[in-house]
This record gives structure tokens, C-alpha cells and sequence, in this order.
């Protein structure tokens, strides 16, 4: 998958930045009150939305309801929301957006369509659910009704009350789907349709005077009328308009005859695009329609292409490179996608829009998914190819002459291409600027042709499943290279590295971690001369040539965070003051780092330490620094409220750790104001805190023996609380907070005070997202231990002294418990059935390391339970059958015997995942067979000689794991279904036959698509 462009996942509004709903809100309302009025009848029902071209306003609503005054009163289901796919309908794809929704978790790693559905009903049973379905096109044969019915089959485990909305524009699509009831949504009336434009038009237009304004709303309603409802042609004409506020534009523009049709506005407004922006925008059609682009992403590869013309600097080069990003922007061409709270990070493209784009590339552009059929034009330029087998398309690709840009992606277990077959590929094809691929083998050789390609500037190599990258010696000729990426790769290996400076127009080394020869540490000599650098993760300072602290002078372009480390190895404040930290004006993050030695043996004496940070100080625009092992006496004078002027007012996360010698810390509250998070670790000479600022919403303290906390102004405002070790807490001291991250240790050093924090954390908490993890408590000294049963929904209770009855008393009405972990309780003995019912929301329940845990009743009442785990508990004893568990998705045990004891028949049918963990004897073989619908085993530290015999029968395995298993030297006959064999930490001459051709343990896995071994 190309990084920074991937595929839709989940539905999100056309317009991010400009969220407005207008003229339909009664309908929506009604829509939003047919979905919350829940229905006993039947397991779900379907509606229809007839909606316009271009109604991504009206989708906006729909998929937010939280937008209107309507709010659902009942407990919520589980919200799937799946946007359009007017080129492929996959029901693959879409089982696994749908799996994904429903678990948030990735589901990259099921790839066959029966397993999806299985483990998509697995997660919908018996649960209430809101599939939205959005913009479903109709297609007039019996592949695509097939195609319709057999998405829909796994939904019918739902609860009673489960929905499924289906948004369209053809009324033959709610027919053939067997809709239960129809709502029409009308097109806007004129004047909610002028409104909306408008604020389009002249929303940020703060200017106007009551006079101007009024002319503007004149003119526009004539321009309004004439785009006849469009949602989409509103934005982009209004978007357009709203950066020319004058009159006669406004005019000349209304006589425009192209505003009467969607696709004559967008063309209408392609044409006022400059003329290299529009090649920028014809570009995206390369990528399918819904894809999701990463704004530096794309910008490097306009850049790559030389889209970009500027005679200026590199700086100037990436000023231009926005602009004409942002000119797509706000002009609607791109609109931006809130992507795990990257709200400027990532964007979309209207289909439409695509079209246009795909339109004005002509044949330049083209691209092939999975199972397209299509030619490939003989004069392409850009090819994008997304397939399980690229193989087949090489002999194509080497006669296109006229290539420049040549990405090919592997979907998830597909074959990449082989080194002979790029090797071929770049020997032909002479003009190739952009080379992106997907490669396969364990041992991977880059072409050395490939520096022959004058005219390349970005190459990415992908290869998920090698083991070592040798890269070509003469990489250091291919001069005009800016971005260089190596992902998924084990160990890289370059045996020049001591000319990777030559690449002096290098602007971004993305990779997992060089691994060079003779080299324990990332990086390369010299590496001050790559001045574009923009990105420089690590940066190790040693004394040898190439490696000083003064290769970072003239590399101003660095961005996000720079760690350096090593730092030992400065001789003096000159010495730092080279780096020049204050002229790296694009830095974000900062980590300086002296080597992890104790202070008796550290190799740099405290008050050079001192001299050192003292010419280290950051650039004033850092959101975070951090400072490690640092032994200096006291802080820099650049740490002093007298000696800086407002350097710190940007930082919100401080980390200082195992600063030894450090007695007093600076005035965090007057220099750091608007400090969110503060982390110090390792202060043993630290015994008062500064005054903290009130902005302060973490704070984490640890391995701070003579730490006394006395004021309560001290955590004013703290949201989260780590506190450890012999930390002194006064007992006046009132802690407040929401969040419980860990309270570890601290309850066996001050037991006096272990109870009135937990109380008075959790008395005070609207909820608890974290969990409690690890107490000594004992019965004795927690009688009255509690915990409220709305606030806690992870409990991980470890290494204590817990008693039946404390367990007892601490988890009654715990009814919001979704997961429960007891692990070294040597006193417990059972779980009370009373409290097993009490669990109705438990879906994750792990026991470990409790020797005297006899009993489990009540398992068959945890009717939501999913992934449960029991080792190292020599005497549990076996279930009746009325009491096993009838359904479980994952199961984690050290024998396999265990499986029948705790599962019934029908819970052995329909387990998917099962771990044998640290198992001593291999029994019980058998037993495998019983688990008919099996997808993915894990041996794991077992001290077996061999595997089960029968694993051939498990005729559903697609997943099979070994790890840490010593004594394994041959392998069983492997189920045909197998699709992935990973073996990690095995016996050495094991794993190697497992990779020899010929040998009888790579034979028997021989038809597995995917392979991989690591140790």
C-alpha cells in the first residue's frame, strides 16, 4: 500500500471544512426518528434516500445525526457507514470496511471472503447495528443482485432493532433489496439553495459593508438559480466567487451558460486553475476514486514529476508546492478528511470531480485494479497498478516507453514483482521519474540499473517479507534523487555507504531503521551536505569524521521531530553551538540524549555536561523536548525565566528523564505556559516541585524517591496521574482527576495512602477509558475496597494479595466491565457465579499464574464474551457441559485439553483463533479436529519435538504461528487452506530447511502464499 494513500475506509462528510446543513433539516429529523424507534419485529429493516447529484451536503447529515437536535435516547448500536464505490463493488472490500467499523481494528490480515464473513458475523451476533450503506448504483444483471444479497447475508445474526440505510439515487436498487419502507428526499427549495451558496460564497467575507453585501446577494441569487440545486456545483462555484469580490466578476460570471450543467461548472472552473496546478489536479486521476491522499505525499510526487517550476531555493520550492495544494483546496477540488485527528493531513476527491480529472489527463494517466481487464495505452506516463499478482503486467510495463511514473501496489497476500522482472522493467524504461513497487523475496538486491535512470527523483521500496535489502553500490551516482523510502525491510545493507553524501539533493531518507556494516547506530558520514534534508529522525554524534555535532549546521529544512543522541561525545559549548538548534525553524520535536550509563560511570564529567546543554538551545517554535540522561548539576541558563524571552511559549509536552544529579528543577509554571504534559523520570536527588501551570492536564512521576508533593496547586487541573515507587503524597493533598494511566507499586509502599487516592480518583471520575493496573492489596488493609460499577470498563487486577472475598466485594455490580485480567493472585480460588452474572458486558476475561484457582462457574451467563484465556492454573477443574461457553472467537490456554473442558460442542465449532502458550506435553492432539471453523493457531514457547500430526484436517486454517518453539525440527502435512506460515525464534537449522528448496519441510509449505521467518 502506498503510504499516504490508501483506501477509503469509512464515509466521511464532502465538505470538512464548511459543515452546513440547510433546507432539509425536517427531513432529516424524520429520517434520524424512523432509525431510533426500535423495532421488535424483524432483525432489520431497509430505507431508501433518493438523493441529487452532488448531495454530499445531505450525507453530511445523515452520517453525523449529533448535527441536529435529534438524539437517540437508547443505548447506541454500532455504527457502520460505508461510502460510495460507483466503479467496484467488492463485497471483500466491503466486508472488511464493515468489520473494521464494527471492531475498529484493522482487517488487512483476512483476506478470503468466507472468512470475513465469519468472522463478520462472529462480531454482529446478538448485537444491534446501523449499516449505512451510501450512493449504491444499479446495475441490471444477476451478478450484481448476487453480489447485493450475499453483502446483506451475514447481518441477519443482528439483533432485533438493527438497521440498514441505503442511500441512492435509482429507485430499481431499493426494489431488488426488498426495502421496507421509501423516503424521497426533494431537491432544495430556491431559497434554502441561494442560502447555502452563500455561505459558500461570502461566508468568510467579514469585510463587506451592509451595501456590498446586499449587491453580492443580488447578483448571486441569478447565479444560483442557474446551478439548479446542485450541492457540489454550489460549493465549487461559491468557493471560486468568494476569492474575487467584485461586481463585474460576479456578472460576467453569471453569464456563464456552463453553471446550467454539474459537469460544465467544474470544467468551468478547471479553467481558471494555473496552468501547472492543473496538471497538480489531472495528476490524482492516476488513483482510484475514493482514495485518500497525504498532502506531503502528493506534493512530493507533483515535485518528483517537475510540475512544480520555480528558479528559487529548496525553501521557496516546498512554499510554491503548498500553495498549489491549497489552491485545489479552496477551490473545493480536494476536501480534507479527519484521519486519526489529522484534520489538515489528509483529502478526498469528489467522484465527479475525478471524472473531470481522469477527462483532462486523457491516456497520460491510467491505472488497473484487481480483476480490471482493461488495455494499458502504449504512450502512458503515469500507471498505477493495485493487484494480488503483479507478475502478470510485467512484460506489458517494459513497452511502455513513455513512462514516468510506475507505482505498483499488492493487495494484502499477493505476489509483488521479482528483482529479475524490475530489473527488466528499469532497463527498458529510460524516463522513469517516479518508481514505487512492491517487491518479493527474502533476499532482495536492488538493480543497479536503476542508477542509470537520469531523470529519477522518487524511488519507494516495499518489500513486507525480506529479510536483508542490499542496496547497488553506485547509488550515490543517481544525483538527482530527492526521496529515497525502504519500508517493510528487515536488515539494509549498503556497502558504500561512506558516499551516501553524494545525493546532495536528497529531501526526505524514509526507512525502518538503516542497518549498516561495521555500524551499530543509524545514519551516514557526512550527512551535513544533504543542505534539502527535510526529515532526519536520528542523529547518533561520535568522534569520528562525518559524525560531529556540526553536520547538522546547515540543515535548516528539518522537520517534525530530530533525536540526538551520543551526545557524550562533545568536547565542548563550541563545540554545540555549531549544530545552530535555533536556526531549525520547522522542528517540532526535539530529544537530546547523552548515553544510558550511571552517573558513577558516565564517560562525560556533569559540569561539561552542563556547558554542552548550555549550547543546545532549541528553536522557540517546539511543541515538544525532550532531554535524557542528562548529569549536569543544573539546568541552562536558556531553562531560566531571567534568560529567555518567550522561547517556550509554543511547548506542550516536557519530558525530563534520569536527570541524576539534577536537586532543583526550573520554574515550570512561568516558563512553560502552556505546558499539557510533564514527564520526569529518574530524579533521585528531586525533593520539592516547582509551582505547574495551570494549562497542565498529565502528569507522570517516576523513580522520584525524595519527591514531596505539598500543595494541591501542584496538580490543579491534572487530568491523568502517574504516580510510583516511594513518591510522598501529604495526606491533605486533594488529587482530582479523570484518567487512571497506572498506579504501580505504590500501594505497598504507602498503604496509608493507596485507598483515599483510589476513592477519590474514582469518585470523582465521569468515566475511566484507562485501566488499574497492579496493586498490593491485601484483605486486611482494603476491606472497604470498591469500585463504582458506571466508572471502571477494563479491569486488570496483578501481583496482590486478593482474597475471594476482596475480589468479590471489589467487582459487585461491575456491569460495565468489558474486559477483566486476575494474573499472580496465589490466594484466588474462584470467580463468584453471582459476580460471572454480574458481567453482562464482559467480552475479554483472562486468568493466568493463579496456582489455587479451582473454580469457573457461571461461564456459559458471559453471553458477550469473545476472547477468554486460562494458563498456569494447574487446578482448574472441568466444566459441566451445561456450563461451558457455546461461543467464542479467540481462546488462549498452555494445553490443549483444556479446549473441551471449557468450550461445548457448538463452542468448538465455532472458534477462530486458538494460542497455545508455554505448553510443557503435547496431548490431546485430537481434540484440533473438533474445531471446525478454525482460522489462525498459535504455538507458542512450547517445549513440544514436534506438532500435531493432524493439522492437515483443519481444512479451514489459513493462519498458522510458531514462536519460540526450540525443539521443532519438522514439520506435518499443512492444510491446503493454509495462506500465511510465520515462524519466529524457532531452532535456527529448523527455519533455515523451512526456506531450502528441495528440503522436505519447505515442500509441505510450499503452497503458502505467505511466508515469514525472524529470529
Amino acid at each position: 500500500m502506498m503510504q499516504g494513500i490508501s483506501p477509503s475506509g469509512v464515509m466521511t462528510t464532502l465538505d470538512h471544512a464548511k459543515n452546513i446543513i440547510s433546507g432539509k433539516t425536517s427531513k432529516l429529523k424524520k429520517i434520524l426518528k424512523s432509525l431510533e424507534k426500535i423495532t421488535e419485529e424483524g432483525s432489520q429493516f431497509l430505507l431508501l434516500l433518493e438523493i441529487s447529484i452532488g448531495s454530499g451536503t445531505n450525507g453530511n447529515g445523515i452520517s453525523n445525526p449529533a448535527n441536529t437536535s435529534t438524539r437517540s435516547t437508547t443505548s447506541s448500536p454500532t455504527q457502520i457507514i460505508i461510502g460510495r464505490d460507483k466503479e467496484r463493488f467488492s463485497v471483500d472490500k466491503i466486508y472488511q470496511k464493515m468489520l473494521e467499523a464494527a471492531t475498529g481494528k484493522p482487517s488487512s490480515e483476512f483476506s478470503n471472503l468466507d472468512t470475513l464473513q465469519m468472522r463478520l458475523e462472529a462480531e454482529l451476533i446478538d448485537k444491534r447495528f446501523l449499516l449505512v450503506l451510501d450512493d449504491i448504483w444499479h446495475e441490471k444483471d444477476a451478478i450484481a443482485q448476487d453480489k447485493l444479497n450475499q453483502l446483506l447475508s451475514p447481518l441477519k445474526v443482528g439483533k432485533k432493532g438493527s438497521k440498514v440505510l441505503v442511500t441512492t439515487r435509482f429507485k430499481d436498487v431499493a426494489m431488488s433489496l426488498g426495502s421496507q419502507r421509501i423516503i424521497p428526499v426533494p431537491n432544495f427549495n430556491e431559497e434554502d439553495f441561494f442560502n447555502l451558496f452563500m455561505h459558500y460564497a461570502l461566508d468568510d467575507a467579514v469585510s463587506l459593508d451592509g451595501q456590498e453585501r446586499e449587491t453580492f446577494h443580488t447578483i448571486g441569487r441569478e447565479i444560483a438559480r442557474k446551478l439548479k440545486g446542485s450541492p457540489l456545483a454550489a460549493r465549487i462555484v461559491g468557493a471560486r466567487l468568494g476569492k474575487h469580490l467584485d461586481a463585474t466578476v460576479w456578472t460576467r460570471v453569471g453569464d456563464q451558460h456552463l453553471l446550467t450543467d454539474t459537469m460544465g461548472v467544474l470544467w468551468w472552473s478547471y479553467q481558471h486553475l494555473n496552468v501547472q496546478v492543473r496538471r497538480c489536479f489531472a495528476y490524482c486521476s492516476m488513483f482510484p476514486q475514493g482514495y485518500e491522499f497525504k498532502r506531503d505525499e502528493l506534493v512530493d510526487l507533483w515535485t518528483s514529476e517537475g510540475f512544480i517550476k520555480t528558479t528559487d531555493s529548496a525553501e521557496q520550492m516546498d512554499v510554491v508546492c503548498q500553495s498549489y495544494f491549497d489552491e485545489l483546496v479552496s477551490c473545493s477540488f480536494l476536501q480534507p478528511k479527519d484521519i486519526f485527528g489529522s484534520k489538515n493531513k489528509w483529502f478526498t476527491m469528489h467522484d465527479l470531480l475525478h471524472e473531470l480529472a481522469a477527462m483532462v489527463a486523457g491516456t497520460d494517466c491510467f491505472r488497473v485494479e484487481s480483476g480490471d481487464m482493461k488495455e494499458i495505452p502504449p504512450d502512458v506516463r503515469h500507471l498505477f497498478i493495485r493487484s494480488n499478482d503483479q507478475t502478470k503486467f510485467a512484460e506489458k510495463i517494459c513497452k511502455l516507453k513513455k513512462l514516468r511514473t510506475l507505482i505498483l501496489i499488492t493487495t494484502f497476500g499477493g505476489l509483488g514483482i521479482t528483482i529479475e522482472e524490475l530489473e527488466a522493467m528499469l532497463k527498458k524504461l529510460k524516463k522513469l521519474r517516479v518508481v514505487h513497487v512492491d517487491v518479493q523475496g527474502q533476499m532482495v538486491s536492488i538493480p543497479g540499473c536503476i542508477c542509470e535512470l537520469k531523470h529519477l527523483r522518487f524511488l519507494r521500496i516495499h518489500s513486507p517479507l525480506s529479510e536483508k535489502v542490499h542496496l547497488p553500490k553506485k547509488l550515490d551516482t543517481a544525483y538527482h534523487l530527492q526521496i529515497l523510502e525502504l519500508s517493510g525491510v528487515g536488515v539494509l545493507h549498503f556497502s558504500n555507504v561512506q558516499n551516501m553524501s553524494h545525493l546532495i539533493n536528497l529531501r526526505d531518507i524514509r526507512n525502518s531503521g538503516f542497518v549498516f556494516p561495521n555500524s551499530d547506530v543509524p545514519g551516514f558520514p557526512g550527512i551535513g551536505e544533504l543542505k534539502s534534508l527535510r526529515e532526519l529522525r536520528d542523529f547518533r554524534v561520535r568522534k569520528d569524521k562525518g559524525y560531529e555535532l556540526k553536520q547538522l549546521k546547515s540543515i535548516n529544512h528539518l522537520r517534525g521531530r530530530l533525536r540526538i543522541s551520543g551526545l557524550e561525545s562533545v568536547q565542548s559549548k563550541e563545540e554545540a553551538l555549531e549544530a545552530k538548534l535555533t536556526d531549525k525553524k520547522y522542528l517540532s520535536s526535539l530529544s537530546l540524549e547523552w548515553s544510558q550509563s550511571s552517573p558513577e560511570q558516565h564517560s562525560c564529567p556533569p559540569e561539561l555536561q552542563v556547558e554542552i546543554l548550555e549550547g543546545l538551545c532549541p528553536p522557540s517554535q517546539l511543541t515538544e523536548l525532550e532531554i535524557q540522561q542528562y548529569n549536569g548539576l543544573r539546568c541552562p541558563s536558556w531553562m531560566s525565566s531571567e534568560n529567555q524571552n518567550g522561547l517556550f511559549m509554543n511547548l506542550q509536552d516536557l519530558q525530563l528523564c534520569r536527570c541524576y544529579n539534577l536537586e532543583h528543577l526550573p520554574e515550570i509554571g512561568e516558563l512553560f505556559v502552556s505546558l499539557r504534559r510533564l514527564k520526569l523520570v529518574g530524579f533521585p536527588k528531586l525533593k520539592r516541585m516547582p509551582r505547574l501551570p495551570g494549562t497542565l492536564e498529565n502528569l507522570h512521576i517516576q523513580q522520584c524517591k525524595a519527591l514531596v508533593m505539598t500543595s494541591s496547586e501542584d496538580v490543579n487541573m491534572i487530568r491523568s496521574l502517574f504516580v510510583e515507587t516511594a513518591t510522598q503524597i501529604e495526606p491533605s493533598l486533594n488529587i482530582t482527576a479523570t484518567e487512571v494511566v497506572e498506579i504501580d507499586r505504590f500501594a505497598g509502599e504507602q498503604p496509608d495512602r493507596f485507598e483515599k487516592i483510589l476513592c477519590d480518583i474514582f469518585g470523582r471520575c465521569g468515566s475511566l477509558p484507562g485501566e488499574l493496573i497492579r496493586g498490593h492489596i491485601r484483605e486486611e488493609d482494603y476491606s472497604e475496597l470498591t469500585l463504582p460499577a458506571t466508572v471502571v470498563d477494563r479491569l486488570i487486577i496483578s501481583y496482590c494479595f486478593v482474597t475471594n472475598t476482596v475480589l468479590h466485594r471489589c467487582l459487585t455490580g461491575s456491569a460495565n466491565l468489558v474486559s477483566l485480567n486476575l494474573r499472580c493472585l496465589p490466594f484466588l480460588t474462584e470467580i463468584p457465579s453471582e459476580v460471572m452474572e454480574s458481567m453482562a458486558k464482559l467480552s475479554d476475561l483472562s486468568i493466568e499464574d493463579c496456582i489455587q484457582f479451582t473454580h469457573l462457574e457461571g461461564l456459559n451467563n458471559l453471553s458477550r464474551l469473545q476472547h477468554l484465556t486460562i494458563a498456569k492454573c494447574p487446578n482448574l477443574r472441568a466444566l459441566g457441559e451445561d456450563e461451558k461457553v457455546r461461543s467464542l472467537n479467540g481462546l488462549a490456554i498452555d494445553d490443549i485439553p483444556l479446549v473441551p473442558q471449557l468450550l461445548s460442542r457448538e463452542g468448538c465449532s465455532s472458534l477462530w483463533s486458538l494460542r497455545i502458550d508455554e505448553s510443557e506435553q503435547l496431548r490431546g492432539g485430537d481434540i484440533l479436529e473438533q474445531l471446525t471453523s478454525l482460522i489462525s493457531l498459535d504455538f507458542s514457547c512450547c517445549s513440544w519435538d514436534r506438532l500435531p500430526e493432524n493439522l492437515v484436517n483443519l481444512t479451514s486454517l489459513e493462519n498458522l504461528r510458531l514462536d519460540y518453539c526450540k525443539k521443532i525440527q519438522s514439520l506435518p502435512e499443512l492444510p491446503a487452506s493454509l495462506q500465511s506460515f510465520e515462524v519466529e525464534d524457532c531452532d535456527a537449522l529448523f527455519m533455515k530447511s523451512c526456506q531450502k528448496a528441495g528440503d522436505q519441510n519447505c515442500q509441505k509449505i510450499a503452497h503458502v502464499p505467505v511466508k515469514r521467518f525472524s529470529s
